[in-house]
């Protein structure tokens, strides 16, 4: 498989801004791998919309989104004794590009646990999300990340592993606000959204980010919390829907 960034053009790589189809003629077809859980997977095509200045419904990229409930839980698999759910996103990955994609992206960064696995099932490339929420923290000038993370992807550590293989440093919460953090997803998934955005907010304006240069929402379960982001405040769901939107454009 190529290399996803060996796939963007050197100043792609180097933009994290708006992304402006003025000047293109073609969009690569991107696909989705969805429920990853389901609302991370929406908010990130919402955020694919947002952040593609268009002039008309026309000049938007073609999208699939596949949001399959038979992937099993990533968590369950790589914390417990749960079943894989490598088949699952392979399948799902195949039937994506067998619909025409032709760049896939999984907007979720436990699964990220599996890319070379489902990289491996497809002939297109599949966006690497570490890789790419690394570089786009350093091309922003983020170099010490105050990383609000749910439990189960600190346990993993998939985000920090990337993060320092860059040179970036990562901060973390004190015990108390990471159990707010967490407690966040809880709500979520009960329905009490409103509630779970401000105890979010209210979580990242803490004194624990002060050693940080910047604070970053670092699980896509709790971007849906924050439809506009605070001052300082980065999130992986919108930093990878810059690059896959840059990778859609490269000719």
């Amino acid at each position: 498989m190529p290399s996803v960034w060996g796939c963007f053009p050197a100043a792609a790589r180097s933009r994290l801004n708006y992304v402006s189809n003025a000047a293109i003629d073609h969009w690569q077809k991107i696909g989705i791998i969805g429920g990853l859980g389901p609302l991370a997977c929406a908010n990130f095509y919402m955020r694919l919309v947002e952040l593609t200045t268009a002039g008309s419904d026309q000049e938007h990229p073609e999208v699939l989104l596949l949001s399959s409930p038979a992937i099993p839980s990533r968590l369950d698999h790589l914390l417990s004794d749960g079943p894989s759910p490598v088949a699952q996103l392979q399948s799902v990955a195949r039937r994506l590009q067998d619909a025409g994609a032709q760049l896939i992206a999984m907007p979720s960064v436990t699964t990220q646990a599996y890319y070379a696995e489902v990289s491996a099932a497809v002939d297109v490339p599949v966006v690497d999300m570490l890789q790419v929420v690394a570089a786009g923290l350093r091309e922003a000038g983020v170099l010490r990340p105050a990383l609000a993370a749910t439990d189960g992807a600190l346990k993993l550590g998939l985000l920090h592993r990337a993060l320092v293989d860059a040179g970036l440093t990562p901060v973390y919460p004190d015990p108390a606000t990471q159990r707010d953090i967490q407690e966040c997803v809880e709500m979520v998934k009960s329905g009490r959204v409103q509630e779970a955005s401000a105890q979010l907010r209210k979580a990242i304006e803490g004194p624990w980010t002060k050693p940080g240069d910047g604070v970053v929402v670092g699980c896509t379960d709790l971007s849906p919390l924050l439809p506009e982001l605070p001052p300082r405040v980065h999130d992986v769901t919108r930093i990878l829907g810059r690059a896959v939107l840059d990778l859609a454009s490269a000719r």
